[in-house]
């Protein structure tokens, strides 16, 4: 297999060898893949100054089964870099397309949505936790998991402001309690606001992040995120921070 320059980003990239990278990539045409970048670590290369993450690149490579031969990488749109805070939810969006999406398995659309996310983490003109919830959410779509979000699953009725709901990842919101413990508590006013992407007020927000918490998690089994203890770490020193500054 050999491609031509196409749309790429870096997700991850480790060391390989002395002079060489392993490099975990999410392209617009093949979806993810992994690749080894030969000797782009000697001196007199500047490969490696590319083959970062958040940066937006045209790549072709060649050969065959799981890991292949990185061949050229060009500059696709100079972009800036996500900062502080909201790098490391840069780092959770990579996190999450390395443990869910399939190497080989291509999402155009899902990419189109990475895309933007950057773009929107990098602006600052949103929030970032709605900025978050809204990627969650389509990438649970892109990968055939969908969240019900319109309606009762019971009854079939509209989802109401006025309601509240059990929400269960294999089913969707019901107003019957469940069975069993395995559901979140949701208001109607959050299901609502998670379908039309509009997420405002402190209780929308904090809803809808508990409830992607609790869908993502059937998906990506028990081994944690690293992005959640970098994110944990990162509030520890803020808040050290502000205390020695006050």
């Amino acid at each position: 297999m050999k491609t031509g320059l196409h749309p790429a980003y870096v997700l991850h990239n480790r060391p390989y060898r002395e002079t060489s990278m392993l490099l975990d990539v999410f392209s617009r045409d093949y979806g993810r893949v992994g690749l080894v970048a030969k000797g782009v670590k000697q001196k007199r290369n500047n490969m490696a100054l590319l083959l970062q993450p958040y940066q937006k690149l045209l790549i072709s490579w060649s050969g065959k089964g799981e890991l292949m031969t990185l061949n050229q990488v060009e500059i696709d749109r100079p972009a800036p870099i996500p900062e502080e805070d909201r790098l490391i939810s840069a780092f959770y969006i990579n996190e999450l397309i390395i443990r869910l999406l399939h190497q080989h398995e291509a999402h155009p659309d899902l990419f189109v949505v990475y895309d933007a996310t950057l773009g929107e983490l990098s602006s600052r003109e949103k929030d970032q936790q709605a900025i978050i919830r809204i990627f969650e959410k389509r990438l649970l779509q892109s990968l055939g998991y969908g969240l019900v979000l319109d309606h009762d699953v019971d009854t079939g009725m509209p989802i109401a402001d006025s309601h509240e709901y059990y929400y269960q990842a294999e089913r969707g919101p019901t107003t019957r309690i469940p069975n069993d413990m395995y559901y979140v508590h949701i208001s109607g006013m959050t299901l609502r606001s998670l379908a039309q992407e509009s997420l405002t007020g402190r209780k929308v927000l904090d809803e809808s992040k508990k409830l992607m918490r609790y869908v993502l998690q059937k998906h990506l089994g028990q081994k944690p995120l690293a992005s959640r203890s970098l994110y944990a770490s990162y509030v520890g020193i803020s808040k050290n921070r502000s205390a020695r500054i006050s």
